[in-house]
């Protein structure tokens, strides 16, 4: 009898898991599927500035299209420091339209080898869309 207990008890845990392990999800982008949701295609979603001097002031523009069926619409972009500032439009993006997400870097806070990386949450099918930028801020005085 306790052999059959241990065994179903072995079993249940191993299935438990298991379970935990390999059925896990992402779940800020798991919901139903909408196959005419909008869909967010960035021409790029990595940025190299190369090198940049003390103080300077970069901007770049991520620019997309909406290559969905419904209107795309851009709830919130951040950032991870007060270095990188993000502008976007709030107005909704249709079908066959482009925009762009223009980020602004402040390199005059940090030095070296720099990688950021940008958050656009947005009504498609994956809300999140994580966008990424490097560069090496040099403070030498040359």
């Amino acid at each position: 009898m306790m052999k059959i207990l241990r065994s179903n008890l072995i079993t249940g845990l191993l299935l438990f898991f298991i379970n935990n392990c390999f059925g896990q999800n992402d779940s800020i982008n798991q919901k139903y599927i909408d196959p005419n949701a909008p869909v967010i295609s960035f021409e790029t979603e990595f940025h190299d500035f190369g090198i940049i001097k003390k103080g300077e002031v970069i901007i770049y523009n991520f620019k997309f299209t909406n290559t969905g069926n419904q209107p795309l619409i851009i709830s919130n972009v951040t950032t991870g420091c007060d270095c990188t500032t993000p502008e976007w439009s709030n107005k909704p993006i249709n079908k066959g339209e482009s925009s762009q997400i223009k980020i602004t870097y402040k390199s005059e806070e940090e030095g070296g080898d720099q990688a950021k990386e940008i958050s656009v949450y947005s009504n498609t099918n994956t809300p999140l869309k994580v966008l990424r930028f490097t560069g090496y801020v040099d403070y030498s005085n040359k």
